[in-house]
């Protein structure tokens, strides 16, 4: 859908009863989008009026089948108010809508390059409006998707934005992202610009293209146009080609946080089992980069949408092969489950560790779903007994350290098949875990058969960290308690100097990277030490960087770090070819203290990096 600034056509009777005064705003495929004032309420409005040559019975069974959708959604505060449909004089089918003032997302990444369509300089627009954007709009596709429709085109033309900066998820379904003509047409259309690689490939839509699609438009947020924009030399026709064997363009070099760009880069993954299983998991781990940076956390609203009964579903009906995720469909018998954990060896968790206290913790957790399931409002009978001995302990975990992983093993223990509905994570800590590869959503798990949720842990803060994950089926829900605990990482970890300061430093915050021509090139930390009161900066250069300078290659570093209300703090630079560098010791004071370092040299681009500010 392209907007524009309505310069023509303002004043048509588009035969819309109660609307007068329209102006043309957009025009896709499907038809075209007009702004109009509608007397009755003293409000504007947009509608959007099907074309012409959009009149097959397959259209209109569509537009009939989406209007109902948003109908049913609109009441979720990032989905755009639907207030009415029907057909115009003509006989259009049109739908009459909230009209945004903000535009779309893609109207304020083209205001924000310019008439040259220069891209924006790196961190504008600021990415802390792109990740909450992206947050609140994952609440809207969520719960879409528990209600068992899929929007089918996420993309930033179609991510609007209210008069109060709020982002608003609009136009279900009512482009497909899978063009026949892709390939052929002489125009790259922005629902290619953001289809998932399989539905590009002739695959159906999903939840994971839907999820590809949210992770392609928060790139377009961040970098001020999509990830496989096509150059001017580029055939249309290639397009396609790239988004489908390309990697994701690297984010890091705009010096946005490694966490983030992970992020972007797991929600883009080329197949679908690499990418987030949900929405809402793609949000909660938006929301971790969020705490880390230490901006305020975007609430994730996730609504539930029951079908009543008797209503006609076969309008909105889920599509091929994957169950509806709606109330009704919950609301079948109970049947049995049990599951087990898989557990990977780890040479450094001593037997029996903390296994009282976990199974004590899935105790309370078990008791809690048996009293809401066991005769409830719900009506739902009893599921049989479960048999687990204990929940999934991933013991201490180094803030900074790479994520630990857990597969826990679901099995159907009962004598009729399970409709699998989703995994999900809550609890105290529910941020610190993460669903990394989610084999039970959206299948049939047939009586004695199992499926798998590997789950990891990055811990945010110090201390016993818990969850819970639920295990969601048709029949009710498994629960599995998560347990672990976040430590920080001693200096001694990274070589340092001898000396008091030095012996008990912790690090604080998170490691910073660099990466240059692609590569990660040099990693940079902040470490405090109680004793002393002070901090001490680190930085190491990556082998791949020492590699491609070349046994005669020379580089430099420049470490300085800031400390204390006057942000004083010591330098120290060294040249030839340095792997590792430490500062020394500086004073708190009560203040705060970040770190900067630049890698410079070695035949390469040079790179500045800077750790998240630590404030005593």
């Amino acid at each position: 859908m392209s907007r524009h600034d309505g310069s023509e056509g303002a004043g048509l009777d588009i035969g819309v009863p109660g609307c007068v005064a329209a102006t043309e705003i957009g025009r896709g495929g499907f038809g075209v989008v007009y702004r109009a004032w509608q007397p009755a309420f003293s409000r504007t409005v947009a509608v959007k009026v099907i074309a012409t040559d959009s009149h097959s019975a397959d259209s209109r069974t569509q537009f009939v089948r989406e209007v109902r959708a948003m109908g049913r959604l609109s009441n979720h505060p990032h989905i755009v108010t639907v207030h009415e449909a029907g057909h115009t004089d003509a006989g259009n089918p049109y739908i009459l809508m909230a009209y945004e003032e903000g535009g779309s997302v893609a109207d304020r990444l083209a205001r924000a390059a310019g008439p040259t369509g220069a891209l924006p300089a790196a961190g504008d627009p600021p990415w802390g409006e792109a990740v909450a954007g992206v947050i609140a709009v994952a609440g809207a596709l969520e719960t879409a998707h528990q209600s068992g429709i899929l929007h089918r085109d996420v993309k930033p033309e179609n991510i609007l934005v209210s008069r109060y900066g709020e982002a608003k998820l609009a136009d279900f379904g009512l482009a497909r992202p899978r063009d026949p003509d892709v390939g052929r047409s002489p125009v790259v259309t922005a629902t290619v610009l953001h289809a998932a690689p399989e539905v590009l490939n002739g695959g159906e839509a999903s939840v994971a293209s839907d999820v590809y699609g949210l992770g392609s438009t928060l790139y377009a947020w961040l970098a001020g146009r999509p990830a496989f924009a096509p150059p001017r030399d580029r055939p249309p026709e290639r397009v396609a080609a790239a988004i489908t064997t390309d990697p994701v363009p690297d984010l890091r070099a705009r010096g946005l946080p490694e966490r983030l760009c992970a992020a972007v880069e797991r929600a883009m993954a080329k197949h679908p089992r690499d990418r987030y299983p949900t929405a809402a998991s793609f949000a909660r781990d938006l929301q971790q980069v969020q705490r880390a940076a230490g901006l305020p956390v975007t609430n994730l609203v996730i609504g539930d949408v029951d079908l009543p009964v008797g209503w006609d579903e076969t309008p909105g009906a889920a599509p091929a092969g994957r169950p509806a995720l709606s109330l009704s469909a919950r609301a079948r018998a109970a049947r049995a489950m049990s599951a087990t954990v898989e557990r990977r060896p780890s040479p450094r968790r001593a037997s029996g560790r903390r296994r009282r206290p976990v199974a004590i913790a899935l105790g309370v957790v078990l008791a809690a779903v048996a009293t809401l399931t066991a005769g409830g409002s719900n009506g739902l009978p009893s599921p049989t007994a479960v048999d687990v001995s204990e929940g999934v302990d991933f013991g201490e975990r180094e803030l900074s350290a790479e994520p630990r992983r857990e597969r826990v093993v679901v099995r159907n223990g009962g004598g009729r098949s399970l409709g699998m509905d989703r995994a999900q994570l809550d609890g105290a800590h529910h941020g610190d875990f993460a669903i990394f590869e989610d084999g039970c959503t959206g299948r049939s798990l047939p009586a004695g058969d199992s499926c798998a949720v590997t789950v990891s842990f990055i811990p945010g803060d110090v201390g016993a960290r818990r969850a819970a994950l639920r295990v969601v089926h048709s029949g009710g829900e498994y629960v599995v308690s998560l347990v672990g605990a976040g430590v920080r990482r001693p200096a001694s970890r990274d070589d340092a100097p001898p000396g008091p300061c030095y012996a008990d430093a912790r690090q604080v915050g998170r490691s910073a990277f660099g990466h240059v021509d692609g590569l990660r090139a040099v990693s940079l930390k902040l470490y405090r030490s109680e004793r002393c009161d002070a901090v001490m900066a680190y930085v190491w250069v990556w082998k791949q960087y020492r590699d491609n300078a070349g046994a005669d290659g020379t580089w430099r570093i420049d470490l300085e770090i800031g400390a204390g209300p006057a942000g004083k703090g010591g330098r120290r630079s060294v040249a030839g070819q340095p792997f590792e560098l430490w500062t020394e010791p500086v004073p708190v004071e009560g203040g705060c203290a970040a770190a900067t370092a630049t890698l410079s040299g070695g035949g390469a681009s040079s790179v500045t990096l800077s750790t998240v500010p630590y404030c005593d």
